[in-house]
């Protein structure tokens, strides 16, 4: 009798366990490991099945990321990040409507002011947390993923908030600070008008690559 009622409060309990995380997270994982939660209609993930094989990559969705290496001022190696803390596969990332100096082209010498732009993203990204937003294609000819980079994870209204992009958008950084000139490339155009801008306001001020370069 003791036994029988012990494996009923046992069962009891999983169950309860059970109800509670479908409850926090509900919503079934996908060959991704995430899901998009039933109740915020938001996109995200845990540890799934295939966490450490492969990424599906969204359009306009926002991963979390840890920052492995920059490679210049412009391109970087990320790991994603699930919820535990585990991590996915790495990826190469070119960050979207950004260009900065050549450093590392295999037919190209350094270019003027190169050095400082990627040592700035060295400084600024360096193992890092970030958290990568997407536009309508995901992917360069070159299989990098195409990226806007947030320094802290941006809100729903962040993304379509100036201050916000002005202050936690690194991309918007590389403009505003000088360390990086427009580059649009279509369909990837959600922040183009903003970014000429950007881009205007720091030739105004001299900053970075616009200043002499004596």
């Amino acid at each position: 009798m003791f036994k029988r009622s012990l494996v009923l409060v046992l069962a009891i309990a999983l169950a309860v366990s059970l109800a509670s995380v479908a409850l926090a997270h509900p919503g079934k994982l996908d060959a991704n490991g995430g899901h998009f939660d039933k109740e915020t209609g938001e996109y995200h993930y845990h540890k799934g099945p295939n966490a450490l094989q492969s990424l599906e990559i969204r359009r306009n969705t926002v991963y979390k990321a840890k920052i492995e290496r920059v490679v210049d001022g412009d391109t970087a190696i990320v790991s994603f990040v699930f919820d535990d803390g585990s991590k996915y596969t790495k990826e190469r990332v070119r960050f979207i409507g950004v260009n900065t100096p050549e450093t590392v082209h295999p037919n190209k010498p350094v270019e003027y002011y190169g050095k400082e732009a990627s040592n700035f993203t060295k400084k600024e990204l360096t193992d890092k947390t970030v958290w990568l937003q997407t536009d309508v294609e995901v992917k360069d000819r070159y299989g990098r993923m195409l990226a806007y980079v947030w320094m802290s994870e941006p809100t729903k209204d962040d993304l379509d908030n100036e201050d916000a992009i002005r202050e936690n958008m690194f991309n918007a950084k590389l403009l505003l600070d000088g360390y990086a000139q427009l580059m649009t490339v279509q369909p990837n155009s959600r922040y183009s008008n903003l970014f000429v801008h950007f881009q205007r306001e720091a030739r105004q001020e001299n900053r970075g690559l616009w200043g002499s370069e004596e």
